[in-house]
């Protein structure tokens, strides 16, 4: 394959070279679209010229790229190729993507007029769906930041990395200036000022694409046109917000959101993305005065409208309707992304009905032309392979090292504890993100809702950045901050001089971050409180993609930095944490002091009291500040005071109240054992088991999941909070029905690919409520077969189920050992919501969403000996 994508692109060169200066040929016959020396546009007239009408739909179609059919490329004349989020080639690395593209280049090669594909991905912070490319930080992070040259630096080094891997395509910046952060693409966005994001926005603009009067390097897309950062909560028929309405006049909506725009279009932007969301009620897809009127007449945007994934078929119910409706309005290519043959047979009856004028397909494909002769894809369609070496490379990593520096902001610094000394004899170190390269780096970052596991991909943890800066300092990590085996001569708990937290949001992108009430959670809070009674100092890191609610740990911290989302490079955070570099951030939104103060009404936003923010737009703390009005009124207001220095020595409260650790949600659960369980729905008898909870504020109802095990069963519980159970007849189709599901692999084998005798799905339904454990249904995959006793109770808002597996059986036997591993999955499945299946615990590999088809890509369940 590698020689007939070569031969293809040699005879597409010696075409082109033919009109190089200083090359001698015959040009005679040869097109003018072939000469670079003709300006783009003028090269887009004649191409057009000899265009069919299959022809021109083709340049209008974006296909996903696991969907496209390699033969259908230059059969329907395909002009685009995309990646959503996690659409990597495999293995996922910098030469298979160069290979991919150069494979989906060689088919278009062999179309009549050998117009090449334009292949984008979502680069939103950095490269980051490849394994091993440097993770930038989100855009919030850079709005902290406020450095317009670090940006454009930024986008220079991930043009870079695309072109190296043959991509010359990017959706992004992300423009939205963002009014209300319960939103799940806030992260995205860099602040909540329009001045702020046009700045930003239109500096990263220029590092992808370079100097548009050279050629476009990197095309940029601006998006998504226009008031995605507006939407109210509550008006979306997806997700609580994400792809909602934003209901405002029409001068509002040019005040707050159309600055950015108007400054990308200055600055050669030549695509811009459509909004999934409305404008008082109607699809930005259908905003013909908008997309056609103000973006491409008003302010003179040459380029073309793409639209966001399956955004036109969010239009209208059907389907043609909706296509029509979009072409018309102004959208010039479909990210269809699966179903092509639908879209280009609609846009052919379309026409051959009158509905869509040629006038009209040939506005569209000649701005899709242009753009393609601007980033000279008929003479490098590849990107520029030189580059490939440089993918993850030192220079990117120490870009992003000072970008991470730069965006931290000080929230509280309580006798300037901040700085920490290098020669601190003990500091302990708690919370997963400490140690998650997939914490730090939030969604979008290999897969499209990201990921918590440690080592998503290669970069430097918060913790390992912690133990690179300090010198001769004893540094002990417990994610639960139990610390258990730091304890003196006589057995006393040591208190360490210094306790690090870091708080994190767990990863998502899009409407899954949707959240009602983003706060610290309730379990990290418990680990915190571990944490403060064993130090005597404690500095809390906040990882999050937005601001969230603090006031639980707020008053008992000495210190609190907010650190967005880092990426890859965590060592930034420890330059600053111990003084190599100074606190520069500012905060590039207001701070909630509680959930009821969103969103804010910016126009009349208190100044002084208890209804005003916990922290103003643009606070951020440096050392040499001695304290701050705004955590005065903080303290006021909780009914708490500032913490100074905890005392010396302490008598301890226990530990932890917990009789296990709590594992990492979504990767680990461990269970203790001996513990005695009695089957009756009264969960007394679980307490002390450590619990791992999905919030209803995430779109789902809310679960709750536990285990233990004694010398006879393994035990699972789970508790869901849901008024809208629905549960029918149990049949075939059971997965439709609200039910818990257990996943566990007891083989020993965790390396299987399939189900054998040992791996069982039990899945349970709310309908066994009442029911004798024997006469409970069970269902699943095997299921039945494990053998499991339950009880399931009804309460006033849900229901909670209670399970039995027997250790030994004919087909597996399980032996709790301390720190025995069994493959383990529990999900929930809620029929009523549109997202089904909520996953607790599930392996942190599973990058297509599947793990429960592969018991090899199982979470896992971690036994635990409780020492009486």
């Amino acid at each position: 394959m590698k020689r007939l994508v070569g031969a293809i692109i040699a005879a597409v060169m010696v075409i082109v070279l033919a009109f190089q200066p200083g090359v001698s040929s015959v040009r005679a016959g040869i097109p003018a679209y072939l000469n670079p020396a003709l300006s783009p546009e003028d090269r887009a007239d004649d191409l057009l010229a000899q265009m069919t009408l299959d022809e021109k739909i083709g340049q209008m179609t974006q296909v996903e790229k696991n969907s496209i059919k390699l033969g259908d490329i230059s059969a329907l004349f395909i002009g685009s190729i995309l990646s959503g989020g996690g659409g990597s080639p495999r293995p996922n690395t910098p030469d298979a993507w160069l290979e991919m593209v150069r494979e989906f280049q060689a088919q278009a090669a062999q179309t009549r007029l050998k117009i090449p594909l334009i292949y984008g991905v979502d680069a939103v912070h950095g490269h980051n769906n490849v394994y091993g490319a440097v993770i930038f930080p989100h855009n919030v992070g850079l709005g902290a930041t406020r450095d317009a040259d670090l940006v454009e630096r930024i986008g220079r080094a991930t043009a870079d990395d695309l072109l190296g891997t043959g991509i010359t395509w990017n959706f992004a910046p992300v423009v939205a200036v963002v009014q209300d952060y319960r939103w799940g693409r806030s992260y995205e966005g860099f602040g909540e000022n329009t001045d702020l994001v046009t700045e930003l926005g239109t500096a990263y603009l220029r590092g992808l694409q370079g100097d548009p009067a050279k050629g476009i390097r990197v095309l940029g897309t601006p998006k998504h046109f226009i008031g995605d950062g507006g939407t109210v909560w509550g008006t979306s028929q997806t997700y609580p917000m994400d792809q909602g309405d934003t209901q405002m006049d029409e001068a509002t909506l040019r005040r707050l959101f159309l600055p950015p725009y108007e400054d990308a279009v200055k600055n050669g932007a030549l695509s811009i993305m459509a909004s999934f969301s409305s404008w008082n009620g109607l699809k930005m897809h259908a905003q013909k005065a908008l997309l056609t009127d103000l973006l491409k007449g008003e302010l003179g945007f040459k380029g073309f409208v793409v639209s966001d994934w399956a955004g036109i078929d969010q239009v209208d119910s059907d389907y043609y309707t909706a296509v029509v409706a979009s072409i018309n309005a102004g959208v010039d290519m479909n990210m269809v992304p699966y179903d092509y043959v639908r879209f280009i047979d609609a846009m052919k009856k379309a026409v051959d009905a009158g509905d869509i004028s040629m006038e009209r397909i040939d506005d569209a494909v000649r701005r899709i032309l242009v753009a393609k002769f601007a980033l000279g894809l008929f003479e490098r369609p590849v990107g520029e392979e030189d580059l490939l070496a440089k993918v993850g490379g030192e220079e990117s990593r120490i870009l992003a090292r000072e970008a991470v520096s730069k965006s931290l902001v000080l929230l509280k610094n309580t006798n300037q504890v901040l700085p920490l000394a290098k020669t601190t004899p003990t500091i302990y170190v708690s919370g997963a993100g400490a140690k998650s390269i997939g914490l730090q780096s939030g969604g979008w970052t290999i897969t499209w809702q990201g990921d918590s596991s440690a080592n998503l991909t290669p970069g430097v943890t918060i913790l390992e950045g912690i133990e690179n800066a300090v010198s001769g300092a004893k540094v002990v990590y417990d994610p639960a901050a139990m610390f258990k085996d730091e304890v003196d001569a006589s057995g006393n708990p040591v208190i360490a001089d210094v306790g690090v937290m870091v708080m994190s949001e767990m990863p998502y992108a899009e409407g899954q971050g949707d959240n009602k009430a983003p706060a610290v959670s309730g379990r990290e809070v418990r680990i915190f409180n571990n944490l403060r009674e064993r130090v005597k100092t404690l500095v809390v890191v906040i990882v999050s993609g937005r601001p969230v609610d603090i006031s639980a740990i707020l008053d008992q911290s000495d210190a609190v930095v907010a650190a967005w989302l880092p990426g890859t490079e965590g060592d930034g955070v420890t330059d600053v944490l111990f003084g190599d570099k100074p606190f520069t951030g500012k905060l590039p939104y207001t701070w909630l002091r509680s959930a009821d103060q969103l969103p804010f009404d910016f126009e009349s936003l208190p100044a002084e009291g208890c209804d005003a923010p916990l922290f103003p737009y643009g606070y951020g703390l440096s050392v040499s500040d001695t304290g701050s009005e705004w955590l005065d009124l903080a303290a006021e207001c909780s009914g708490g005071t500032p913490v100074a220095v905890a005392p010396a020595t302490a008598t301890p409260a226990p530990v932890v109240a917990l009789i296990a650790p709590e594992g990492t949600p979504r990767e680990t659960y461990i269970a203790p054992f001996p513990v005695s369980i009695k089957l009756d729905g009264d969960l007394g008898d679980w307490a002390g088991v450590p619990r791992v909870t999905m919030s209803a504020d995430v779109g789902m109802p809310s679960v709750t999941f536990a285990a233990a095990a004694d010398d006879t069963y393994l035990y699972f519980m789970g508790e869901v909070q849901d008024d809208k159970i629905i549960s029918g007849e149990h049949g075939a189709d059971y997965w439709n029905e609200d039910s818990i599901e257990f996943y566990l692999n007891a083989t020993g084998d965790l390396t299987l690919t399939s189900y054998t005798k040992g791996v069982a799905q039990m899945t349970f339904p709310p309908m066994n409520a009442d029911s004798a454990p024997e006469a409970a249904v069970v269902a699943g995959m095997q299921g039945p077969s494990a053998n499991p006793k339950v009880v399931t109770v009804r309460t006033a808002s849900g229901y909670v189920v209670e399970v039995a597996v027997p250790l030994v059986q004919d087909f597996w036997t399980i032996k709790p050992a301390d720190g025995g591993v069994l493959g383990f999955q529990v999900h929930l499945n809620a029929s009523e919501s549109g997202d089904r299946d909520t996953k607790l615990i599930w392996s942190a590999l599973d990058t297509a969403d599947a793990s429960y088809q592969n018991p090899s890509l199982f979470g896992e369940l971690i036994f635990h000996q409780v020492v009486k």
